[in-house]
Parts: structure tokens; sequence; C-alpha cells
């Protein structure tokens, strides 16, 4: 198949939602890294103002013992620091209602606070003002953008620094931890941090295919891991559905996960080829871990209409596709993404007939072990699945995870179990 051909506006846009993904993973490799959180937040701000090509850039701290929020702004050569009321100016009002502002002519808005201008020397004509939210939710700082050059903020502009301020987030977190925690106390926030970045990637399955069931789960284990599963309604009526998981565990191997979906949702819907998507991401992928990192990826791409299934396998467990006769699996079609500089893979096609199963797994259900260290393997699974084949998507799901919680018998998982199940209705 050959690659599609884009007119010179598509070829623009394609290409500024890779230079956004590309700042986006820069953002992650940043948050990864030991630098010194000041110089960690600057780094983010001057490249969240690159990106967006603006004037200025400025991260402010809520102080909440003194009911305030604080920046470091240039003034006459030197940085000097800022401090106004919560609710005070555009910035202190975000930081209070935890309402994203944008405005292109910010005389016209009384709330604008044009002292902030004069001490500083800088004169703003436009604002886009983003909160910064913590992992249970709280407001700990506004990141704001001032003067964009190229014309008005849009509405791409105003997503991208959303997601460039959950970075910061992570980022005021971490520094949180290491200047206020023992190593113990640390670690174990870092864990719970990672937790919560995996579950905000799972979404519910949608219940508004036409002629489809679908079921997903994420079990688990005791550490932070990177599995991950992802449903995308394409506007073409197809529906992608991926699953994956990151090598090792942790927070790195959350945030790793974190920009696949990022990747992901902006590039499925143009519709290119799966090959070439997955050649996409493992350039992404190794750019941000230099191959210490990999992701095994099974990527598809389901028509409810006819039951075609076009996949790319990127090194994952080959899911099960059931049916009255058995079952018959979907082999990997090239290797782990990000494992390599440059590899290759190509795409499959399956049919999913009426009445029958998909179900895609992570190795966490294959793994499964019994107390005397006996793995369920991928004939164990496939014996629990063509047991449930023809029953709805839910009870396929629930049926499996409660035979391997009986072959675990009271064992310790040793990795998270992930689960995806998709019936086609008869």
């Amino acid at each position: 198949m050959s690659p599609p051909e884009y007119s010179g506006v598509e070829r623009r846009v394609l290409g500024a939602e890779v230079e956004r993904l590309r700042a986006l993973v820069e953002a992650s490799k940043l948050i990864n890294s030991s630098i010194e959180p000041s110089v960690l937040f600057s780094s983010i701000v001057s490249l969240a103002r690159d990106q967006l090509g603006v004037e200025r850039g400025t991260l402010y701290f809520v102080d909440e013992a003194k009911g305030e929020i604080w920046a470091r702004i240039p003034t006459e050569g030197e940085v000097s620091e800022i401090r106004l009321p919560m609710g005070r100016g555009i910035a202190g009002t975000v930081a209070q209602t935890g309402e994203t502002v944008h405005l292109e002519d910010v005389t016209a808005d009384p709330r604008f606070e044009a002292s902030v201008d004069k001490r500083s020397g800088f004169r703003t004509r436009s604002m886009l003002c983003v909160p910064i939210r913590n992992r249970v939710g709280k407001i700990v700082g506004v990141l704001q953008l001032l003067n964009k050059r190229s014309g008005p903020f849009g509405p791409g502009d105003m997503a991208f620094l959303e997601s460039v301020s959950d970075h910061v987030a992570i980022g005021m977190e971490n520094a949180t931890l290491h200047l206020s925690l023992l190593e113990k106390d640390r670690m174990q926030r870092e864990l719970a941090l990672g937790r919560e970045i995996q579950e905000r990637l799972l979404p519910e399955p949608p219940s508004d295919v036409p002629a489809t069931e679908l079921a997903a789960a994420s079990v688990s284990c005791f550490e932070v891991g990177g599995d991950y599963y992802d449903f995308l309604p394409l506007p073409t009526g197809e529906l992608g559905v991926t699953i994956a998981d990151v090598s090792g565990k942790g927070v790195a191997a959350a945030l790793v996960m974190s920009s696949l979906q990022a990747a992901l949702r902006v590039a499925t819907p143009l519709g290119e080829p799966l090959a070439l998507l997955a050649s996409r991401l493992d350039r992404l992928i190794f750019s941000m871990a230099g191959g210490r990192k990999y992701v095994t990826l099974f990527l598809s791409v389901y028509d409810p209409s006819t039951g075609r299934l076009r996949f790319v396998n990127a090194g994952h467990n080959p899911p099960l596709l059931l049916d009255a006769a058995g079952f018959r699996t979907l082999a990997p079609t090239g290797p782990p993404i990000g494992l390599l500089r440059t590899a290759s893979w190509t795409e499959g096609e399956a049919e999913v007939p009426a009445g029958s199963t998909l179900v895609l797994y992570t190795d966490g259900l294959t793994e499964a072990s019994s107390p005397d260290e006996v793995e369920l393997g991928l004939p164990g699974l496939a014996r629990i699945a063509t047991g449930l084949s023809g029953r709805p998507a839910r009870e396929v799901l629930d049926g499996i995870l409660s035979r391997i919680t009986e072959h675990e018998a009271g064992a310790p998982a040793g990795d998270d179990k992930t689960i995806v199940v998709l019936r086609r209705s008869g």
C-alpha cells in the first residue's frame, strides 16, 4: 500500500502536529531528567514559548499559606519576584477559578493587571493562561503565554498548553518530593503519581459502536507499570483499538505511555497507513528513551460494518480471535517500537465475523503463576477464552480474569493484567 498523498495545507497541519508531539516528548524527557527544578521549569516554559511563537512565557506558583501567586520575571535587566493576591489579575483569576482564559485584547478586560507591565516594561497585547493542577486536582500554579507573533491563539494552542501544564504539574510534584520527603516517602509518592498517570490513560469502552460489544480492564499490580489500552473513534466510522505495554515499571514507564497516547490520539485520525504510523511512533519513542525503553504494541483499525480488522502487531502478545471452530492468533508483524533506531512493520488484516470475539491482552495474563510457579501461558489463556466464546464481551472478560485468579490461588502477581474484549454481534 503506497502512502497517501497530502495537500500542502494537510502537510503543514501534519508537520505542525508532529512538531508539537516532539515538544511534548521533549517535555517528558525534561521531567525524567535530574536537573535542578528552577532550570527544569524555565526549560519547559521556553519550550512552550518557542513552540507557539510568543514573546513571553511566565510560570506562576501558588503560595497557599499567603493566598498569593508568585513568579520571577525580567525587570530592567534583572529577574525580580512578583506577587499577586489570588483572584487579582488574569493569572490570579485563573489560579482561583481553575478556568483557562484566552484574550486577544487584554486591555478590554477589567481583570488585566497593568501594574505588572509597568514594572517589567513589557507591553501585553494577547494572552493565553491555563491552570496547573496536581495529581488530586488542586491548582498549584498557572502557565501564561503572551503575544503570539503569527496571529491569534487557536484551539490547538490551548490544547498544547494544557498538555504542557500537565508536564509542569508532574515536575512540581517531583520537585516537592525532592525537597520535602525522605527517599522512602519520595518513592511512595512517585509510585502513586505513576499509577495515576497510568489510570488516566485508560478510557471507558465506547457503547455506541454498531453491532459491537466492547469491554476492557486493567488490574494493577504492586508497582506502577506501563500497560495501556485505548479506543479511538475515527471520522470514517471505524474504531481504532490499541493495547500496549512499556518495558519496565515506574513513573518513567508511565510517562512513556502518556507520550504514546498523545501521539496516537493526534495521528490515528489522520488515516495514514498503520505501518507508517508505527514507524513514526518508533522514532518518537526512540528519541525520547534512546532504546532504554521500548513498547510492545498492537495497533488496529476495526470496521464494524464489515468486521475488517487492519493491524500492526509490534512485538506484542498475539491477540486471540475466537469463533465456533476454536481460535487463531494475530502474530507480530514487526519488532517492538522504540527498541531500534530504524525498523519496519507490515500491516496485517483479519476478519472478525459476526458472532466472533477478539481478545487483546498483556503478558501479565499469560505469565500469571500458580503457587508452585507454573505459568498459565498462551495455551492456558486460549483454553480459558475458547471456553467462554460466544458469551457477551463483559462476561468473557470477567470469566478470563476470574479463572486466572483461580490459577494464581493467592500467589503474588508479578505484573499488571490488562485485557480488551471486542465481540461482533451476530
